[in-house]
């Protein structure tokens, strides 16, 4: 088979922990195809199934299984798209490393321009040097300042970091405790019981990673104090009442509200008129914090209450100790 090799054509380069995560052939080639089509500044792509049916040779059933178990596994997200007749108009895809991982590549490039392009440097051994933060000044004297920190605000500007390794693994646990539990099982019920090996992986991610604090007298406080912060960057006066419906509104909506509040920050300030200065009613807060929940998707600490749940249910069925986490 003679290959027509063209680059302007577009290709993929993909995180070598990609081949390290379980999946079927399927899902790892769509996943491929998605990663070409994505942007590298978003990470969305919005292929038709009929399209990728045909780029793959598959029917669009298996498509849509394909797409559940990246799903599953963390790697996609999807919203549907609403068509001109007011229907589906079929579905926007998220794949949810690209964004970071494309920065991360462009970072490594410049780098190692930067480096071509610079002199070399004395190595260690040739000469005893001076660290930069001490070199003589221009007055003769050192200099032992150290170095300023990046700023929350800069470090934010630089791009959201690569999905972390932990969260790859936390996703693939997950799935294979769900494959035990099976689909719709009343509790109790298993497809199969958990291999011994998931067992005590997933009480050793546990006993490492502690999982977000339930204490509500202790969160609800934060959160408060981070809505009033938001409120009042904006010129906005909130009453005591309101604060706490809204601090109690973020914290039903998901088991670990402390990460959501950046997004909902960035939510509210997108869409809020300025020459506003009353605090929005309730109702359209929530519509707020929904756009909020859609971008920050599921956080790590959710996820790890997820596999804590399921480790609870495997002892309970099986007649063994639980595991405090």
């Amino acid at each position: 088979m003679q290959l027509e090799l063209d680059a302007s054509r577009g290709y993929a380069a993909i995180p070598d922990v990609i081949h390290r995560i379980k999946m079927s052939d399927g899902a790892y080639r769509l996943l491929i195809i998605l990663c070409a089509h994505a942007k590298n500044s978003t990470g969305l792509c919005d292929p038709s199934h009929a399209y990728l049916a045909d780029l793959m040779g598959k029917s669009k059933a298996s498509i849509t299984n394909h797409l559940n178990e990246l799903r599953r596994l963390g790697l996609v997200e999807t919203t549907s798209k609403i068509g001109r007749a007011g229907g589906n108009g079929g579905l926007h895809i998220l794949v949810t490393f690209w964004k970071a991982w494309r920065q991360s590549v462009r970072e490594a490039g410049e780098a190692r321009r930067k480096a071509k392009s610079e002199p070399r440097r004395v190595q260690q051994g040739e000469c005893l040097g001076v660290q930069q933060s001490e070199r003589v000044s221009k007055k003769h004297t050192i200099n032992h300042t150290p170095p300023t920190p990046p700023t929350p605000e800069a470090t934010e500007a630089a791009g959201p970091k690569p999905l972390p390794q932990v969260e790859v693994v936390v996703n693939r646990m997950i799935e294979e405790w769900s494959d035990a539990i099976g689909r719709g099982n009343a509790y109790g019920s298993w497809a199969h019981r958990p291999a011994p090996s998931l067992v005590s992986a997933t009480q050793r991610l546990l006993q490492e990673h502690r999982l977000p604090s339930t204490d509500t007298s202790t969160i609800t406080p934060a959160i408060q104090g981070k809505l009033q912060s938001i409120w009042q960057s904006l010129g906005v006066t909130v009453a005591p009442e309101e604060l706490a419906a809204q601090a109690q509104s973020v914290v039903k909506s998901t088991p670990d509200p402390l990460p959501l509040l950046t997004h909902l920050a960035r939510s509210i300030q997108a869409a809020w008129p300025k020459h506003h200065r009353r605090a929005p009613p309730l109702p359209q807060f929530m519509t707020y914090l929904n756009k909020a929940r859609e971008k920050a998707g599921t956080s790590l600490g959710t996820k790890l209450r997820k596999l804590a749940s399921d480790l609870g249910r495997y002892h309970t069925t099986f007649g063994q100790e639980p595991v405090t986490t």
